[in-house]
């Protein structure tokens, strides 16, 4: 019988294909970080700069974009330059919104070049599109950001402000947002927010991105979604009025809506039986289980019953960021 041979450990080899993915996303960081250097800046933490420096996720996004070649593309804070080249390469004309002047000044000399890049330093919260769209001879644009955490609220409601020459956008949020825009009735997760977003777009997750594919690191993942304009909303209600009532709900969002519809209308408790009778609506719930729908069905009853109170729903069409809780 033969003796068997002792085995020692084996020796562990990565693959080239991992050497080559790791040498390639250490070369990216160091591009960045020189990039910066260079011009004696470095990551605004008021920005929200966070920086891709994985070349494989870059590609990626640029794919699931999903562009034509007659596409004009609109970048929300292109940064670095991470996916902006693999957006032109795909598209008609990109169009890239940075409100840093140190990066907006790299992007022109990095892309001078490239004719059919422009870069535009400014604030995408002040940027209007349709003449970008007017300008390229298209009816819609396609939208692509990494948007910063801290202003993603005021970006959807800019972009959903600008909806009629906006076909899609792509973007990169934290993992936690997403999750509440895509939220199910009666979730922790689901609130103010989750409507505004569902009254105005449909919403398809596309990847998740962890923290590490970022320079610097955040302390959160993200994800990246893209969302679809309706053409018109899925629900026939009195667009403020129904607002009105959703914000109302959420920030009391213990209380039944016998009471959270007599604080946001302003009226008696048989007022609001009425409303609740009308609109086939259990008043006992509350209204983080109602859905879209349903809350519909209670801004309709209440303008049937009193087409005042459409009238004094006079305050902004916006969700509330937080959903906070005032039981005050």
């Amino acid at each position: 019988m033969t003796p068997r041979k002792s085995l020692g450990a084996r020796p562990t080899h990565a693959s080239s294909y991992i050497r080559d993915r790791a040498d390639r996303e250490v070369g990216e960081a160091r591009r960045v970080k020189d990039v910066l250097a260079e011009r004696g800046l470095s990551p605004r933490k008021r920005f929200g700069q966070n920086f891709l420096i994985q070349p494989e996720l870059c590609e990626r996004i640029a794919d699931l974009c999903h562009l034509h070649a007659d596409d004009v593309v609109v970048e929300i804070g292109p940064g670095a330059g991470a996916i902006t080249s693999r957006l032109a390469a795909r598209a008609k004309r990109l169009v890239a919104v940075e409100k840093d002047m140190g990066l907006a000044d790299y992007l022109r000399e990095e892309f001078a070049e490239h004719p059919r890049v422009e870069i535009v330093q400014g604030d995408f919260l002040e940027f209007e599109l349709a003449p970008v769209a007017e300008k390229y001879e298209v009816n819609q644009l396609a939208v692509v950001g990494n948007i910063p955490y801290n202003i993603t609220t005021p970006i959807l409601e800019r972009l959903f402000e600008q909806r009629a020459v906006v076909r899609s956008a792509v973007l990169l949020v934290q993992k936690e947002y997403a999750q509440r825009l895509a939220a199910a009735a009666g979730s922790p997760e689901y609130g103010a927010l989750t409507l505004f977003a569902r009254y105005h777009a449909l919403l398809e997750p596309l990847m998740t991105l962890k923290a590490a594919a970022f320079w610097p690191r955040p302390e959160v993942d993200s994800m990246l979604v893209r969302v679809f304009m309706r053409e018109k909303p899925p629900v026939e209600a009195p667009e403020r009025l129904l607002f009105r009532i959703i914000r109302a709900s959420f920030q009391q969002r213990r209380k039944q809506l016998t009471s959270t519809l007599a604080n946001a209308l302003d009226r008696d408790g048989e007022f609001v039986a009425g409303i609740g009778s009308a609109a086939g609506i259990d008043l006992r719930r509350r209204g983080e289980t109602l859905t879209l729908d349903e809350f519909a069905r209670l801004a309709r009853a209440v303008a049937h019953r009193d087409p005042d109170a459409v009238r004094a729903a006079n305050g902004p069409v916006e969700p509330d960021p937080t959903d906070e809780e005032d039981d005050a």
